[in-house]
């Protein structure tokens, strides 16, 4: 008897056509309804996210090359200004032996900071240069090195935007001061001459894209030098205008703007060298930032499609296929996730954490790193008690705890551990839930150790770099300005004073000048050491430059309590100085500026105790003024101190 149709297989053709029928299709039209907006909008939310960060994490590395790139400036020009100090005073008094000492420092710099010195005598003709033979007696009045000083009596350094060299025939910078007789009268000029492009020649190192661009600029909007991926020296020497970094603006900050030189839009970050003049500027093209967030963009929306038809796909299938298929990816991802972190975790260490146990496996490097014999430590007792900094635990433990509960996509936390010897080690730990149970609780982790304590070392020593005095270990003026802006907000919210003694050392230039400069920078330390050691801990005593120092009274009640203090500095600098063999006696001028008397900002307050410590040079030295003009008796308590020492 003959089979019936009814009772065969399906073929495959019946099969496709059960699911074009128009309730399949119906119900997959409501289906997907419901899902693709919720995913889709999950990718909206994702791509916002992610350009956000992106973009914040754009503008912190515009800053930090700012920051990083104005110390290597500040380094540069603080050696060619010492060496330029050095060598006129070489010139002053050993002409016989200047020579010499220029070959010395050619040779100590040649690797540093490469220059040309030059010697003008009073009226702009080359008394010496060791930029080629035969060139003295040369006429250069007109070079902007000499042009500086005419008119001028203070000694300061100046410099110029580039020029083409008159010796060298080519591109330079000019950093000059000037050389004066006793009664201040021009003598002449010595000049450093280094190339543009030694200021930039960090460029290479840095990766902001392909039109990035790294400029040094004067305050006034001259370009001493700059560097763009297809040019060292574009626009070198021209002016910019409409600066947001020029006049009084912060000593560092960001803008955008379309570029003067070459037209390319750019994110810019700015930082500020107030003490020679100059700005550090680090810019990234706005197509090369908003590029990087358009690939990460269409890589959400690949994503996103994926997701898309993977969606529509278990739709169409049967519940018991889709769950079989779910179960075998997830235990695929979780294998993938185990090998791919253990393959490309180079030179860091492995662990595996059993999640309901807390007991973690570590491999050998792991246990290398924790500096334990153990294989198996607890992520929840008292194991971590042991090993990890008390201060680091409790932060340590929230963000395991955040990770484990779905609030954080990754775990990852930087602590510190003991070691077998007592001391301590940086520890940064990252991991991912590899494994969860049918209801979503987590059931594995995986992750690695890695050690930063070369990191966290350079880290300390930037801070330090970018906040204290290399010679006294004094707060610099960057510190000063951020305490003194504080103490001004914290004194007009409580309405008490804040008080500013501005000071510099009489008689300075002397131990410079009969033992040189060694003698004078152990000075400075020996005055910083001393006056340190008798003000509280909330006052702040900076070097802000040379012999010249400023200490900040975040409270004072009246002018007296800062004079008081003040006074009792001047007694302390004429106190005799004892550096081995030799004694020094000194004595201070000292000016004093209180908030909100004499100044509503920090600027106007510090501009206000500057104007009174040189009354009080003017008055005679070794003395006090406030910023009213009041002389506070010092004449009477110099003199006495001075015949007792």
């Amino acid at each position: 008897m003959p089979t019936s149709s009814s009772t065969s297989k399906p073929s495959w053709r019946s099969r496709l056509a059960n699911l074009f029928r128009p309730r399949v299709l119906r119900d997959l039209a409501i289906y997907l309804a419901l899902m693709l907006p919720i995913v889709w909008g999950l990718v909206a939310v994702e791509q916002a996210r992610f350009a956000s960060i992106a973009k914040a994490g754009s503008t912190r590395d515009l800053r930090n090359y700012a920051r990083v790139f104005t110390e290597e400036v500040r380094a540069t020009v603080g050696i060619v200004d010492l060496s330029l100090i050095q060598l006129r005073s070489t010139w002053q008094r050993d002409r016989d032996g200047f020579t010499q000492m220029v070959g010395e420092n050619t040779r100590y710099l040649r690797n540093r900071v490469p220059m040309f010195i030059t010697v003008l005598d009073a009226k702009g003709r080359i008394a010496y240069t060791n930029a080629g033979p035969g060139q003295t007696g040369l006429d250069l009045s007109s070079a902007p090195g000499y042009q500086a000083h005419l008119g001028i009596r203070d000694d300061r350094i100046d410099v110029s935007r580039p020029v083409i060299c008159t010796l060298t025939n080519a591109w330079a910078v000019q950093f000059s001061r000037s050389i004066r007789d006793t009664q201040g009268r021009l003598q002449g000029v010595i000049i450093a001459a280094v190339s543009p492009d030694y200021f930039v020649r960090f460029y290479e190192d840095i990766d902001l894209g392909p039109h990035a661009a790294v400029s040094l600029v004067r305050i006034d909007g001259a370009v001493i030098a700059r560097s763009t991926r297809g040019s060292a020296s574009h626009g070198m020497g021209r002016f910019l205008t409409n600066n947001p970094y020029a006049g009084h603006s912060p000593v560092t900050g960001t803008f955008r703007r379309l570029s003067q030189l070459d037209g390319v839009d750019r994110f810019y970050a700015w930082h500020k060298l107030p003490d020679y003049g100059m700005v550090v500027t680090v810019g990234e093209a706005v197509q090369d930032a908003e590029a990087r967030f358009a690939q990460q963009r269409n890589a959400l929306s690949w994503v996103g499609a994926a997701v898309s038809f993977v969606l529509t796909l278990l739709g169409w299938a049967a519940l018991g296929a889709a769950e079989r298929r779910r179960r075998a990816l997830k235990a695929l991802a979780a294998a993938e996730a185990r090998w791919k972190l253990a393959l490309t975790a180079t030179g860091d260490g492995v662990w595996d954490c059993d999640v309901v146990t807390g007991l973690a496996t570590l491999s050998a490097r792991a246990q290398m790193i924790l500096d334990t014999e153990r294989a198996v430590i607890s992520w929840y007792g008292s194991a971590l008690d042991a090993i990890v900094h008390h201060e680091d635990l409790p932060q340590l433990r929230t963000q395991l705890r955040s990770h484990l509960a779905g609030r954080s996509p990754d775990f990852a936390a930087e602590f510190r551990v003991r070691k077998q010897s007592g001391d301590w080690s940086w520890i940064d730990a990252r991991g991912t839930i590899s494994e969860r149970d049918e209801l979503g609780n987590p059931m594995r982790m995986v992750g690695t150790f890695s050690n930063i304590d070369a990191r966290k070392l350079e880290e300390a020593r930037m801070r330090r770099m970018a906040h204290e005095d290399a010679l006294t270990g004094l707060p610099n003026r960057v510190l000063l300005g951020d305490r003194l802006r504080q103490a001004i907000r914290a004194a007009s919210r409580d309405g008490h004073k804040v008080a500013l003694i501005y000071f510099d050392l009489d008689e300075f230039k002397p131990v410079n000048d009969t033992h040189g400069h060694a003698a004078g920078d152990r000075l400075l330390q020996l005055v910083a050491r001393r006056l340190r050691a008798g003000l509280r801990e909330a006052d702040t005593l900076a070097r802000v430059g040379g012999d010249e120092f400023v200490l900040l009274l975040p409270r004072c009640e009246a002018l007296p309590d800062a004079r008081k203090v003040a006074e009792n500095i001047l007694l302390q600098l004429n106190q005799p100085f004892d550096d081995g063999e030799l004694v020094h006696r000194i004595s201070g001028s000292l000016g004093i500026a209180l908030f909100p008397d004499d100044g509503m900002d920090a600027e106007k307050l510090l501009r206000a105790a500057d104007l009174a410590m040189y009354e009080a040079k003017s008055q005679g030295r070794n003395r006090v003024m406030g910023a009213s003009g009041a002389h506070d008796g010092a004449q009477r308590v110099a003199p006495a101190l001075r015949s007792q020492a």
